[in-house]
């Protein structure tokens, strides 16, 4: 199992710690036993073969229900461990997510670490490789076997502006939109290709749209919103928790993208994982 995640005896070795000798002998006399070629090197890699794959989805089921018996069966006091809970977030949500994940984990435990990064293209390889803990994000499509999505809550969508900005408007139609000068998260975190859904429904609509600005910094992006006449789209906590330095404008012709679902992002195997209930439960 170990040497299927890492794709590498030595990476497996230090996980299991035993010598890589140790694992490559456990290996071969695998193989013999089943008659079967388990992996193939290329490079570096130890690369699963097809039969490889067919029996680590039969096994895997097995060994997941024993990890959360024997995991039921310790006794775990969230105040008394210490240890680092890994979580990568999508930056649209960093400014307000990040100190309630905080608060909530100095409340349970005191002694452990919070480490956030914001997600990327690798962070789905991260989970299943046991990299990270969770991720919280919006999309669900392409998700590997091994990674569930949690609904976690539905978070309304707003235009962010500086709290003296000229236009002195709660709501605004797509004309006045047009006329604005947009900052906006650079998607390219995740996706390459992607184009925002305001992007798109103005598009869509036959409406320019002036994108002045993108980022993939949340922090920055939300400071030079405070400080200049540029405007951005973002979710209703996250403008709130710059309460007293941006104000919150609707746009009502959008409002069939006006929110989104945002999810835990999880592998199977620690869906009963007391490590996990520590810091959502």
């Amino acid at each position: 199992m170990a040497v299927y995640r890492e794709k590498s005896l030595s990476r497996a070795s230090e996980k299991l710690f035993v010598t890589t000798p140790a694992v490559s002998q456990n290996i071969k006399k695998l193989k013999e036993s089943l008659g079967e070629e388990l992996f193939v090197l290329s490079g570096r890699r130890f690369v699963p073969t097809p039969y490889s794959d067919a029996l680590y989805q039969k096994v895997f089921p097995l060994l997941d229900g024993l990890a959360s018996a024997l995991e039921e069966g310790r006794q775990f006091e969230p105040s008394n461990i210490k240890e680092s809970f890994r979580v990568d977030l999508n930056p649209h949500i960093l400014p307000w997510l990040t100190p309630a994940l905080l608060k909530g984990l100095i409340e349970q435990s005191p002694k452990s670490t919070l480490v956030t990064h914001s997600i990327s293209s690798s962070t789905l390889r991260a989970l299943c490789d046991d990299e990270i803990d969770i991720a919280i994000h919006f999309e669900t499509d392409k998700l590997p076997s091994e990674i569930v999505a949690l609904p976690l809550t539905r978070l309304p969508f707003v235009l962010a502006m500086r709290e003296d900005h000229w236009l002195e408007k709660s709501e605004i139609s797509l004309d006045e939109l047009s006329e604005l000068l947009i900052a906006h998260i650079d998607l390219a975190y995740w996706d390459p290709n992607k184009r925002s859904r305001l992007e798109d429904k103005m598009r869509t609509l036959g409406k320019p749209i002036h994108v002045a600005m993108r980022t993939t910094s949340v922090m920055g992006l939300l400071d030079t919103v405070a400080t200049t006449d540029l405007v951005a789209p973002c979710f209703a906590p996250v403008a709130k928790s710059y309460q007293g330095n941006l104000k919150q404008v609707h746009v009502p012709d959008v409002e069939d993208i006006g929110s989104m679902e945002l999810f835990i992002f999880i592998h199977r195997k620690n869906l009963e994982s007391a490590k996990y209930k520590c810091l959502f439960l």
